[in-house]
């Protein structure tokens, strides 16, 4: 199973109320440690479906995304033109990105890093097409989380799309980057029934600060 498989359906999850809230929590933290600013040029790593970028189109900035899954860019294309918002979208894979040297401003990559399959050279591409003092922000699945967990065994049993990924840490994601802005959310339990999610609306500050390292979306920022 890979991201084609799944293009048609990948935007339903966004519908429910729990999807609505973690696409809420996780953008929230993400935008914090991205400060993105009308007129930069932004790069989107593995774009899928082009969530984030319609979101960094409508802030005002140039936004360029990117993806191997030919299904997602068609999707991606099919949701910017519905909106009336102009992406620039591109089939294309992290570890030979095809733009010059110091050309972005932000370089963003969402839930896509745990499929790269040379991570370390994609993070270095990702420095070499961002601007001194610009910004590289990468949002990962948390191995150290219930929702890992439950993916992980879940997968033992069934082809799923995370069947062949790997998961992070924090630590682990500083070996990539050096000294790293980061954070998590989304503490939620996977599964959580639709009337307790007031509850952790109310709870996610708090558990941001002394549940650190345990929410399922963990984001990490450094500036080049």
């Amino acid at each position: 199973m890979d991201f084609n498989d799944i293009a048609h359906q990948y935007d339903d999850w966004f519908k429910t109320p729990l999807g609505s809230h973690v696409d809420s929590w996780e953008k929230e933290i993400t935008w914090r440690l991205a400060k993105p600013r009308p007129g930069e040029k932004v790069l989107d790593i593995g774009t899928g479906t082009a969530n984030y970028l319609l979101e960094l189109a409508r802030m005002g900035l140039d936004c360029t995304g990117l993806d191997v899954a030919s299904r997602m860019i068609l999707r991606a294309r099919e949701k910017s033109k519905r909106d009336g918002v102009k992406l620039k979208l591109l089939l294309a894979d992290c570890e030979a990105l095809p733009f010059p040297e110091d050309y972005f401003d932000l370089v963003l990559s969402v839930t896509a890093f745990e499929f790269f399959t040379d991570p370390r050279r994609c993070v270095a591409e990702m420095v070499r097409v961002c601007r001194p003092r610009g910004r590289i922000v990468l949002g990962v699945l948390n191995k150290w989380s219930l929702w890992a967990v439950r993916r992980r065994v879940i997968s033992w049993y069934k082809e799923t799309i995370f069947s062949h990924c790997r998961f992070y840490s924090y630590p682990e994601m500083r070996r990539f980057l050096g000294p790293v802005e980061w954070g998590t959310s989304v503490f939620i339990p996977p599964g959580a029934p639709d009337r307790i999610i007031p509850l952790f609306d109310a709870l996610e500050p708090y558990l941001r600060k002394v549940a650190k390292p345990f929410g399922a979306y963990l984001v990490t920022s450094v500036t080049v």
